[in-house]
């Protein structure tokens, strides 16, 4: 493969990343308390290839990837900054005022962070995620018994008429981005990081966090990276045209 087709297909495999993390980000413009991906790019060092891994025993393998310069190395990060916040009609919503703080959710896989503050009550009148997930309170899991209407005021806590009866734990992270996405808007956090320092809670009762995804930003970045995909796959195709026109020439001149 020549230099121009691996540049090519380095561009359109970019551009093919590109287009699967802005159609999930559209799909997740109305998902509470989601947060963007971003896909960025550097150029590709020796380092970052498989060839590295024999280049002890194979004297080209760095020479091979030194032919092809503008290779992209991806990955993608996460924008935490945060959405707007609407008002709804529903006591058990709270949304997070400080835009470095996560709810704390117990699940299967063990604490989890989000800053859905979308929360209802299971059978068992404890407050839970909408995927029955338990939120955690600052003196465990949130339990509403009796009578009465529940609703989270704007310290955390989650009262029933005069009573309180139970508050919700706050964590801050300082740098957000150790957290590892799981799934719209659940997050873990990174092996071998310091846990998060558990704050007073500072929330909007009777709202709710919405995406940070700007749905006409999508669109046109949808086309946009359309458009791109498109180009780099046109230029693949003449490039392995070029390539052929100069094998059957050499062809029949030999």
């Amino acid at each position: 493969m020549d230099r121009g087709t691996y540049v090519a297909a380095s561009g359109g495999r970019a551009q093919l990343l590109k287009l699967q993390i802005t159609t999930n980000n559209l799909a997740n413009v109305d998902t509470p308390g989601f947060k963007r991906q971003i896909v960025i790019g550097r150029k590709q060092e020796f380092e970052d290839t498989l060839a590295s891994t024999i280049n002890a025993i194979d004297p080209y393998a760095k020479a091979d990837q030194e032919r092809a310069p503008g290779i992209t190395s991806l990955k993608t990060i996460t924008d935490f900054s945060p959405g707007p916040v609407q008002a709804s009609t529903n006591p058990l919503d709270a949304a997070l005022r400080e835009p470095k703080d996560f709810f704390v959710i117990n699940t299967p896989q063990g604490t989890r962070y989000t800053r859905a503050g979308n929360f209802t009550l299971n059978e068992n009148g404890e407050l839970v995620t909408q995927d029955g997930m338990q939120v955690v309170g600052d003196g465990g899991p949130i339990a509403v018994t009796g009578g009465g209407t529940p609703a989270i005021q704007e310290d955390g806590s989650v009262r029933v008429g005069d009573a309180n009866v139970g508050r919700l734990q706050v964590v801050r992270f300082e740098n957000p981005e150790n957290l590892i996405r799981e799934g719209g808007n659940r997050f873990a956090l990174e092996s071998g990081q310091p846990a998060p320092a558990t704050v007073a809670a500072q929330v909007v009762p009777s709202a709710l966090e919405k995406s940070n995804v700007s749905a006409i930003g999508g669109m046109i970045d949808l086309i946009t990276v359309n458009k791109a995909f498109e180009l780099y796959t046109k230029t693949s195709l003449t490039i392995d045209r070029m390539n052929q026109l100069s094998i059957n020439e050499y062809g029949r001149r030999g």
